[in-house]
């Protein structure tokens, strides 16, 4: 019955036996690379402290065995009496992976998934019990033995896999012999780290399909080039709009397509709005550092606005990273004594306090940052394609292993989804940029010890910023988690607003009033505690978005003109959004300017 099948797949195994062999030898590349040796190091160090730490507690382990035994004895006996009705343990909500009903229905199937789920959070459970361990410590070996355990589930192997089965049956093998094509294209272009495409690349095209916004490229240097948008209203209002992204992914997640890009939206509600579009750094940017982009960047594209526009004063949002730049900017300005050249800024999941960073934690070790220091420094960057797999394995169910199952093993193409497209467009980080951010930012948290992050020559420091602030974070933020970006809004001066919006990192920002789907809490006071803050905030239905836009029209001056002129004669149009940088791709080649 399988011989037609086995035989056509080690057919096409033959055919593409030298590229695997080469693959192979990358991969083992990757597995002993210093980066990989340092977290072996990492974690071999974090679980001698758990095992140290457990055998002093030997009675709290054996209640917790004690509790699996019992309940693995019921879900075998369950099984063995055909009560498959009954469970003993539970997928958590949102987990996706037995969703099928042989899950259920099928005896052998539900004994391996609660075997499994069961296994799972006892392990877990087994590591969070365990007292005396150092809190970094332990939310590494979580956080790395959860990755462990969810590559091991059932539902990644077509043996244990009823759904899977069934489909290579039916297909003859044909669903493997697609997945191997499309595993050995994303092999190919993929750094040291399998990246699993998400989306049909081909299927979206910059300034067409997504970043068409309408707009004017009025400023470029070696850092970024600035996007000047037209206006869709008669009047705008007085204070012009800057958006710094961040320079980790490219700006167009905020002008994606009508239907969810916040510049339009913007535009439409009467603003002048400007775009950086920061450069993708190959190896000929590695001295690149965290101060240029202040320096050379927001400083520049505000100095071109003030000329373009004739304002003394603009108003700035920051995203992510691209939002502690902004920080950093009017903080460079108060070290400088220059005159107060942002009127307000906004900070979108923006982390200025980096004690409290979220499970990205578990990567920010000395150890491990030494060794991604040294490879950094051989390249010059920081790939952008192993940045990307890194941040899907954050949410390594949703992101990484339910790709893999769908295009390799079910050798299903990928959807067309323009979020997903922009997710997959990879950006590099220069060597000495990303080296900056990890050591002083992430391991030091220096942006909030006095005299902690010099810029351009000089200390800065973030109680001196005393513009009227926002900030807006999502609950589910698994990138900035939003305890530590609440924690930033307390290190600024000024009148301050924080906003929680409900979803995460993207989906909770690019959230169009027209959908209705996510709300946002609001809360006047900002207590010293995050949680305390969260339980006297007040939910609104809809987007964070009308709130943000009538806060803007407050801080500003309310007047309304005619839009302003496209380009100065210092700042003359020199293209048409969405530009050049946006348009570099990975790898970057070694004579790209």
């Amino acid at each position: 019955m399988y011989q037609h099948f086995f035989s056509d797949y080690l057919v096409k195994l033959q055919e593409t036996n030298q590229k695997w062999w080469e693959d192979l030898e990358l991969s083992r590349a990757a597995v002993n690379s210093p980066l990989n040796k340092a977290m072996q190091e990492v974690n071999f160090e974090d679980t001698s402290k758990l095992f140290e730490s457990a055998a002093n507690q030997p009675a709290v382990l054996l209640q917790i065995q004690a509790e699996w035994w019992q309940q693995q004895l019921q879900i075998w006996q369950n099984v063995a009496l055909a009560q498959n009705g009954e469970t003993v343990v539970e997928a958590e909500k949102g987990d996706k992976r037995f969703s099928d009903e042989e899950w259920k229905n099928d005896v052998f199937y539900n004994f391996i998934k609660q075997s499994y789920l069961l296994f799972s959070q006892t392990y877990l459970k087994t590591i969070d019990s365990i007292e005396g361990l150092d809190e970094k410590a332990k939310e590494r070996i979580s956080f790395f033995s959860r990755q462990a355990i969810n590559a091991v589930s059932p539902s990644n192997f077509i043996a244990t896999n009823p759904e899977l089965l069934k489909l290579t049956l039916e297909k003859n093998g044909q669903n493997l012999l697609s997945g191997l094509e499309q595993l050995k294209e994303d092999a190919e272009s993929s750094a040291d780290i399998l990246k699993i495409r998400m989306t049909n690349n081909n299927s979206f095209r910059l300034g067409d399909d997504v970043a068409n916004t309408a707009g004017d490229i009025v400023y470029r240097n070696e850092l970024f080039e600035l996007i000047q948008y037209r206006p869709l209203t008669e009047n705008v209002h007085s204070t012009p709009l800057l958006f710094v992204p961040p320079f980790i992914n490219k700006y167009y997640i905020l002008d994606l397509r009508e239907k969810n890009s916040l510049v339009r939206w913007l535009l439409e509600q009467g603003h002048s709005v400007f775009m950086m579009s920061w450069r993708n750094p190959g190896e000929k940017q590695r001295e690149v550092e965290f101060g240029d982009y202040v320096t050379e960047g927001v400083a520049k594209a505000v100095a071109a606005i003030e000329d373009i526009t004739g304002q003394e004063q603009i108003n700035a949002a920051g995203y992510c990273i691209g939002g502690t730049v902004l920080a950093s900017t009017i903080a460079y300005y108060a070290a400088k004594r220059m005159k107060k050249r942002i009127k307000s800024a906004t900070f979108f999941t923006t982390l200025l306090d980096f004690s409290q960073p979220g499970e990205v934690g578990a990567y920010i070790n000395d150890t491990i940052i030494n060794a991604i220091e040294a490879q950094n420094n051989a390249k010059g960057y920081m790939d952008g394609r192993s940045l990307s797999v890194t941040f899907s394995l954050l949410r390594e169910n949703s992101l990484y292993w339910n790709y893999y199952v769908d295009n390799y093993l079910k050798g299903q193409s990928p959807v067309d989804f323009d979020l997903l497209y922009w997710n997959s467009d990879s950006t590099n980080v220069s060597a000495s940029c990303h080296n900056f951010m990890l050591r002083e930012l992430y391991l030091n948290n220096k942006l909030v010890k006095q005299k902690g992050v010099k810029v351009g020559g000089v200390w800065i420091d973030l109680n001196k910023i005393k513009i009227p602030s926002y900030f807006v974070s999502t609950k589910e933020d698994h990138i900035a988690l939003w305890q530590g970006t609440y924690r930033g809004a307390l290190n600024v001066g000024g009148n301050k607003t924080f906003v929680l919006g409900e979803s995460g990192h993207i989906a909770g920002i690019i959230n169009h009033p027209d959908k209705n789907k996510y709300g946002f809490w609001t809360n006047e006071s900002l207590d010293e505690n995050a949680d305390e803050w969260l339980a006297n905030a007040n939910h609104t239905e809809g987007s964070w978005w009308t709130h943000w836009h009538q806060w803007l029209l407050n801080v500003s001056s309310g007047e309304q003109r005619k839009p302003f002129d496209v380009g100065s004669e210092q700042f003359p149009v020199i293209g048409s959004a969405p530009g050049n940088y946006v348009k570099q791709v990975l790898p970057i080649e070694e004579n790209s300017d």
